[in-house]
């Protein structure tokens, strides 16, 4: 009996959290994030202040975790399609082709953001090797580099975890500069003669 309850209490729990997250993910796409209290987040949710910190540490919290979820679905359904697909393609090519995808993506979350997520790990200190390591399934991208330098088509003195960070680099770098550059351009088109400059050199 004692099992049931926690199990029924663990699930309200689960469903308290996933609200939290949809009402604030609405306001703030709605409203904007500066617009938006956590006041706000819990009269929508009918909760109390109280119940939101026990499942989120901050507003912050939930703009890392809207940005992560959704780029993380980004990618699975571009770059996760494009490999279940394209199973024979060049490793090369499966690398580009990640790289692209993931590129691609701040035109579709939008420039505010973007920059907004950007701010807040900045001001975070995020202890993580990489902001893109929280965001994008690096299970495919890993079998892609792994597969190519059994290959011998990338670098075998650069391991598959440096080749990585290497590509989320220079991800960060674009994003950072696209954000910089008040977002006026079409940041895909504009890196690929880069993302061509980069892959050559792990090759």
């Amino acid at each position: 009996m004692k099992e049931k309850k926690e199990t029924s209490r663990h699930l309200k729990g689960k469903a308290t959290k996933k609200k939290i997250f949809a009402v604030a993910k609405e306001l703030i796409l709605a409203e904007g994030y500066n617009n938006v209290t956590v006041d706000e987040i819990c009269e929508k949710c009918e909760i109390s202040k109280g119940t939101f910190y026990i499942y989120n540490k901050s507003k912050e919290d939930i703009v890392r975790k809207l940005y992560r979820d959704d780029m993380s679905e980004y990618m699975d359904e571009h770059f996760g399609k494009y490999m279940r697909e394209n199973l024979d393609d060049s490793p090369v090519i499966k690398l580009k082709t990640f790289m692209m995808v993931a590129l691609g993506f701040p035109l579709i979350v939008g420039a505010e953001l973007t920059k907004l997520t950007f701010v807040i790990n900045l001001s975070q200190k995020s202890t993580e090797p990489s902001f893109f390591s929280d965001c994008i399934e690096q299970e495919l991208l890993f079998e892609a580099i792994e597969e190519g330098r059994s290959r011998s088509l990338f670098r075998n003195d650069l391991s598959v975890e440096e080749i990585v960070n290497y590509v989320y680099s220079f991800l960060t770098g674009a994003f950072i500069t696209w954000c910089l550059s008040d977002s006026d351009y079409d940041i895909g088109r504009a890196s690929e003669k880069f993302v061509d400059s980069l892959i050559k050199g792990l090759q």
